[in-house]
């Protein structure tokens, strides 16, 4: 390792550089640019391109390979080994079971450099061992190979144009220019989290939604929030610009009960002790199970997750919520009347 104070810097510098190019794809003049730039923060004095070449080859005959890919015009310098490192350690055969793990959420991302190391950690798995942790997934999601641009597109801070379809209208296409922001995973589907370049308004898009994206010349503006608050009062990722968090009152059984303790319909749930008997009585709920109350938006999701549970979970309040979701309940068990003998004992 170099003894001068000013070649340790620079070392070090370029050796998390090199193993970073899994994400970002650096030449010898951006190494070159970006070495300098951290010396100069740290009070260090710069140094040429020539010198950076000879610490390249330092590095590569004393501690690890170097490969030089082609890119264009352009060479892509990189540790060949992307687990690489002077200064860390190789990640552990656990870890890298669990990023072999994580690896399967997206799938194979073919054909996309950024996601290299993600498909060769996945390659690398032993399909006859069996998995200690698994993630969820789907393999046949529409539009996951858009999923590595996004990212990186959203990385690269690129405003872009949305080519894509309505989830009910698939013949006609719609075009949108937008800042992408962040790709969120909801029920096994992928969703883009992006504002409108005229409106600035918050947009979701499903992955099977979007036909193509394409990068535009148009200064990037970042969201003017944080996007876990945003998503704070949602179940899902439906949100309009008008929708508020209200209280909503629900009743489950015993049985649903021992269910939301481990998995809560959404972090603001609490049980409900007040007014206890009175809605009971109101509501001519049986004895067992137990009140909660939870401050949400009112959204398809929530609407969903509540019907899901059939007569485990009731909305008492606000009565509203509860009328469309009887309404739903009625639309369904009518449709299963109309496929249903009248003389089955289903209905």
């Amino acid at each position: 390792m170099p003894t001068n104070k000013n070649a340790y810097y620079r070392i070090k510098i370029l050796d998390r550089l090199l193993s970073e190019s899994v994400v970002r794809r650096y030449t010898t003049g951006d190494l070159t640019d970006k070495c300098n730039d951290e010396l100069k923060e740290i009070g260090q004095s710069t140094v040429t391109r020539r010198c950076i070449e000879e610490d390249i080859q330092f590095i590569e005959k004393n501690f690890g390979k170097i490969e030089r890919i082609r890119s264009g015009k352009k060479k892509i310098l990189r540790y060949t080994n992307q687990t690489d490192s002077i200064f860390n350690q190789k990640i552990s055969p656990s870890e890298r079971k669990i990023l072999q793990a994580v690896s399967q959420t997206f799938g194979k991302m073919d054909g996309v450099e950024d996601f290299e190391l993600l498909n060769q950690l996945k390659d690398s798995a032993n399909d006859q061992e069996q998995p200690i942790i698994i993630f969820e997934k789907n393999e046949d999601l529409s539009g996951r190979d858009l999923l590595p641009k996004l990212f990186r597109l959203i990385e690269r801070k690129t405003t872009i144009e949305l080519k894509y379809h309505r989830i009910k209208d698939t013949q006609k296409r719609n075009k949108k220019q937008i800042f992408p922001h962040v790709l969120k995973q909801c029920k096994g589907r992928w969703f883009l989290i992006c504002t409108t370049v005229d409106t600035k308004e918050v947009m979701c898009y499903s992955m099977d939604q979007i036909e193509d994206i394409k990068p535009l010349p148009i200064k990037y503006e970042p969201y003017d929030g944080r996007w876990d608050e945003y998503f704070e009062s949602v179940i899902g990722v439906t949100k309009k610009a008008d929708d508020t968090p209200q209280d909503i009152v629900f009743w489950a059984s015993q049985n649903e009960c021992a269910y939301l303790a481990g998995k809560p319909v959404h972090s603001s749930m609490t049980p409900l002790k007040k007014n206890d008997a009175e809605l009971r009585k109101r509501y001519r709920l049986p004895d067992d199970g137990k009140l909660f109350r939870i401050n949400c938006i009112a959204n398809f999701e929530l609407k969903r997750e509540m019907a899901s549970k059939f007569g485990e979970r009731i909305v008492l309040e606000p009565p509203s919520l509860r009328k469309e979701i009887i309404n739903d309940v009625k639309t369904m068990l009518n449709r299963y009347r109309m496929i249903t003998s009248k003389r089955s004992k289903f209905v």
